[in-house]
């Protein structure tokens, strides 16, 4: 009886280290899909608060 209490445990270990490699995968893919996109937002974020710094003369200017 132990012996299939332990073979169950296995399992269960098993199929919990299948669901992390599989979001891993999932979570690389996603960032290989969406990372061009998500550096380019954000450089143009960058540059757009950058442009409206220069215009008003900076963050300390009234």
């Amino acid at each position: 009886m132990k012996h299939l209490l332990r073979r169950k445990q296995g399992q269960g270990m098993t199929e919990y280290i299948i669901i992390v490699v599989l979001v891993a995968i999932a979570v690389l893919l996603a960032v290989k899909i969406f990372g061009g996109t998500v550096k380019t937002k954000f450089t143009e974020s960058k540059d757009t608060v950058n442009t409206n710094l220069d215009a008003t003369g900076g963050a300390g200017a009234p």
